[in-house]
């Protein structure tokens, strides 16, 4: 079967799926939720198969640099698995000539939730149209205590966009300039 791992093909001849939970080793009352005291662990996915054809050289490089670069990935294959990272990756030069054999293994990625929401700002009332053009941006006049982080917060820019776009250092924002922030 023909599978792919982010934009790698391969064929693939297992796959090998482990959902591993912890159980408390310590002991539970007799009327207690044993529900608590279990815990979900990682999933993997375990593949075997071959890098077959002209590119497999490149295609064990791509591997290779999603693994150490940390890059998420999707597998289409017999199961679908996506935003996995790729957590041991070997290879075995058999007796095929245009390939070899590999081994993959991939890790879920869990995302933790936050229950932060960014307020949505409210309208003061009609909106006023104007024949002018608008200036392109938002700009504002540096006050004593500003910065970016300040900026940011107040209007939703990246901290990084703002010091491109400002370029100033982050303890020497002039008083009194004007400074871009949206």
């Amino acid at each position: 079967m023909v599978a792919t791992i982010g934009s790698v093909k391969l064929v693939n001849t297992n796959e090998s799926e482990t959902s591993p939970f912890t159980v408390t080793d310590n002991p539970v009352e007799t009327g207690s939720p044993v529900s608590d005291h279990v815990q979900r662990e990682t999933k993997t996915l375990e593949i075997s198969g071959f890098l077959l054809g002209s590119s497999v050289e490149k295609d064990y490089a791509t591997l290779k640099d999603y693994a150490e670069k940390g890059t998420i990935v999707t597998f289409k294959g017999r199961v679908y698995f996506k935003n996995v990272l790729i957590s041991n990756l070997s290879k075995s030069y058999n007796t095929i000539k245009n390939g070899f054999e590999i081994t993959v293994s991939l890790r879920e990625l869990r995302r933790a939730s936050t229950p932060w929401v960014r307020k949505k700002k409210k309208s003061s009332g009609k909106k006023q149209s104007s024949k002018t053009k608008k200036a392109v941006g938002t700009y504002i006049t540096v006050k004593k205590g500003d910065c970016y982080w300040k900026w940011w917060k107040r209007y939703g820019t990246s901290i990084a966009q703002l010091r491109k776009w400002n370029k100033w250092p982050d303890r020497r924002i002039p008083i009194g300039k004007r400074a871009r922030v949206k």
